[in-house]
């Protein structure tokens, strides 16, 4: 039952966020990271000892744990990148704001007598 609950949200999450990108609400970079999530809880919802697997094979005694950690290291990995995107968002915002008012300041100089 548990199985059929994540397939289902997985296959919502995809129809959600391709509606999403149609409607031009999420853009490519963004778009790709929910569907890689939706597509990874559809193949675990499908094939479920692929958890089962990983965890002998990293040598974790209860295998949940493993789903564990792995959601909450990509969680930090797209904040950090929510980060980065943001302080490039600013910065480039800050400079276009100097341009502007170094602009503004020309255009009311040359109008002046």
């Amino acid at each position: 039952m548990t199985n059929i609950t994540i397939l289902i949200i997985g296959a919502l999450l995809s129809i959600s966020i391709l509606y999403l990108v149609r409607r031009g609400k999420m853009h490519g970079p963004y778009a790709t990271w929910w569907l890689l999530v939706a597509v990874c809880a559809i193949v675990l919802s499908i094939f479920p000892q692929i958890i089962d697997w990983a965890a002998a094979q990293v040598g974790i005694t209860y295998p949940p744990t493993l789903l564990l950690v792995l959601s909450v290291s990509l969680i930090l990995v797209r904040m950090l990148t929510m980060d980065m995107a943001l302080t490039q968002k600013e910065r480039k915002i800050r400079r276009l704001t100097q341009k502007m008012a170094i602009l503004e300041e020309s255009q009311k100089n040359r109008l002046e007598p």
